[in-house]
């Protein structure tokens, strides 16, 4: 049995979705029977069963020597490395460890390299590229992108011959058993990272513009200074009775609150399909979300709602949502969760992990 190493920077809670898709694949492999696999990570949570190396020097960029130690002397030639992120030093040891074994490896950006994000803190990216990571890019045997945009934006940037896109996936039989929708009042609900690409700036002030002025908005994620800017700007606008922010929730009350929204909304700038969408939709919870993510069009004809990220387009669908019946939110929900299933989910289509794996 083959065993694979995935490396990252981080799978603590606070790392979102990338916990939940290397955990979900993690799993997936480790059922199928066919493959051994492990997750190294500089950061995990206490209750994690995962290898910890935690940085010891340079925090700024991961370094760890503990990784450097365990990778010369546990990882063999014949073993399979893939790596998730870019930009810091679990990448780039392990990169030149599997370099220098003459060993093929996959790297997953995770969307790290989008055109969004290389503009932030765009000079020492670029430095960062043209030093290390465009040899790490095409040193790798496969690039794994996310979504078709990824995927496209992805070969633009590093002409790399071998970019396969496989989508992020939601394991349906993993949910929690929820109650039907029944909440005591009426509520959007805004559940992620706390970061100015998820489109919260818009999604406040579209909380002003709407014509219902009794449905709330519930914003879940942890506190950081990001919050701390936008509970000021609710405040400036005189929202705080009408918008929540309820820090990280997580586990079977993450999925009460997916379940009992009127809708979900993730108004994001860039995304990599977003897992937060998938687990709304599979929880029944119709989803107001924009093409940035790379979502399949056909999200718009299943129950769900895409849009481009204007405040105009935003404020039109929620509109929209407002104005629904309960059997209406109950069908699109169905129907958004069905398809969910079919196009991304394990169960449905996780053999194309197996495949991938089993092509190196």
């Amino acid at each position: 049995m083959k065993k694979i190493y995935h490396i990252a920077e981080s799978v603590t809670l606070e790392s979102g979705g990338v916990r939940t898709v290397l955990e979900n694949l993690n799993n997936y492999l480790n059922a199928n029977g066919k493959f051994s696999s492990n997750i190294l990570a500089n950061q995990i949570e206490d209750a994690d069963p995962h290898h910890h190396f935690p940085s010891n020097k340079f925090k700024f960029w991961g370094y760890s020597s503990d990784l450097e130690s365990f990778l010369k002397s546990n990882i063999k030639p014949e073993d399979l490395i893939h790596l998730h992120g870019v930009f810091m030093h679990a990448q780039y040891a392990t990169s030149k460890f599997a370099n220098k074994s003459n060993m093929p490896y996959v790297i997953t950006p995770h969307g790290m390299l989008e055109p969004w994000h290389l503009k932030d803190k765009q000079v020492k990216k670029k430095v960062y590229m043209a030093l290390l990571l465009n040899s790490i890019l095409a040193k790798a045997k496969i690039i794994h992108a996310i979504t078709p945009f990824e995927k496209e934006n992805l070969y633009k940037l590093t002409k790399h011959k071998n970019i396969i896109e496989i989508p992020n996936f939601i394991k349906y039989s993993d949910l929690p058993k929820i109650k039907a929708y029944n909440p005591d009042e009426e509520y959007l609900l805004f559940l992620s990272r706390l970061h100015p690409k998820k489109g919260l700036d818009i999604l406040i002030e579209s909380m002003g513009k709407i014509e219902d002025k009794k449905i709330k908005l519930k914003i879940v994620g942890s506190e950081n200074s990001y919050s701390d800017a936008l509970k000021k700007i609710v405040q400036k606008a005189g929202l705080e009775n009408r918008i929540e922010f309820l820090g990280g929730v997580f586990g079977d009350k993450k999925f009460e609150l997916f379940a009992n929204a009127k809708v979900f909304v993730a108004p994001s700038y860039s995304e990599a399909i977003g897992m937060v969408n998938l687990e709304a939709a599979a929880c029944k919870t119709p989803v107001i979300t924009t093409f940035n993510t790379g979502i399949s069009p056909e999200w718009n004809t299943n129950g769900g709602i895409m849009i481009n990220p204007t405040l105009e387009e935003l404020t039109h669908a929620i509109n929209s949502v407002t104005n629904w019946s309960n059997e209406e939110r109950f069908s699109r929900g169905e129907n958004l969760s069905n398809f969910v299933l079919n196009k991304y989910s394990w169960e449905k289509r996780g053999y194309l992990w197996n495949d991938l794996y089993s092509s190196l």
